[in-house]
């Protein structure tokens, strides 16, 4: 369980990116925090884990305030994926890139060795231990990142736009691993996004806007909400919008309204 408590973050005097921000998200859901570009969502990612200090307002994981002197525990209960997994490789093959973070933590060898199998064999890259990380496709390097992380065994994982630079293919990819892990592995997903028809996948959207929630619900409640989401650069996709447009007719069959929603819940 994640609480954030009138949370403000500023990068300066005058760049106050985050704005008395509050949210709530339950231990086992997919949550995606949606905004446009300098909504704040990417700096809220940061603060979660730490990687930046709140200017005012509290964090708690796990009912455990974030902290400097709780931050080594509350990092083995929550990890970040970023945008560009180049940026986070840090071994010369996939091996020991997933092998960085249990050599932090001084496994034993053989445990360390059984943790990168598992971990690469659950998101499909056991055959690639290896590769060079350069050699690998976007859709496959963010699996190793999402390994790295997952071998340090966190309860919450952020994804932190995991899918703006793939293709519908590695898009598809990542989608179907966030599945699993959320539904099969009870894992809490927050997925940092700008891309409605990703977040959509979600149970629950947080909407951000220059760095204050303005809507949040189910991705149903939210979608519908057209307007205040084009105030906010967000323009729904084609589907959602003329779902949209037929809720809004009285006269159309709810099973008609029941089964385009349920086509454009997925990708």
């Amino acid at each position: 369980m994640i609480k954030v408590s009138d949370l403000s973050f500023s990068y300066n005097q005058d760049d106050e990116a985050l704005r008395k921000v509050n949210l709530h998200i339950e231990k086992g859901s997919w949550v995606s925090i949606l905004g446009h570009n300098g909504s704040g969502k990417s700096t809220l990612s940061k603060c979660m884990v730490g990687l930046l200090s709140p200017t005012s307002g509290e964090i708690h994981i796990d009912d455990m305030l974030l902290n400097e002197a709780n931050l080594p525990d509350i990092r083995k209960k929550i990890g970040i994926v970023f945008q560009n997994p180049d940026n986070q490789f840090v071994g010369v093959t996939v091996k020991h890139d997933i092998a960085f973070g249990l050599e932090n933590q001084c496994i034993p060898h053989d445990q360390m060795v059984e943790k990168i199998m598992h971990y690469a064999k659950l998101v499909g890259m056991e055959a690639y231990l290896n590769k060079e990380p350069h050699h690998l496709s976007g859709g496959q390097k963010q699996r190793v990142a999402i390994a790295g992380a997952l071998a340090m065994e966190q309860d919450i994982l952020i994804l932190d736009e995991a899918t703006s630079m793939l293709d519908p293919e590695g898009t598809l990819e990542i989608v179907e691993l966030i599945k699993y892990l959320n539904k099969s592995l009870n894992k809490t997903i927050i997925t940092i996004t700008h891309d409605l028809t990703f977040a959509g996948l979600s149970d629950h959207i947080i909407v951000l806007k220059d760095g204050e929630v303005i809507l949040e619900g189910t991705p149903k409640e939210v979608f519908l909400q057209e307007e205040l989401l084009k105030s906010s650069h967000l323009e729904l996709p084609f589907g959602l919008a003329l779902y949209n447009d037929l809720a809004k007719d009285p006269n159309v069959d709810p099973k008609l309204l029941e089964a385009l929603w349920a086509f454009n819940s997925k990708m």
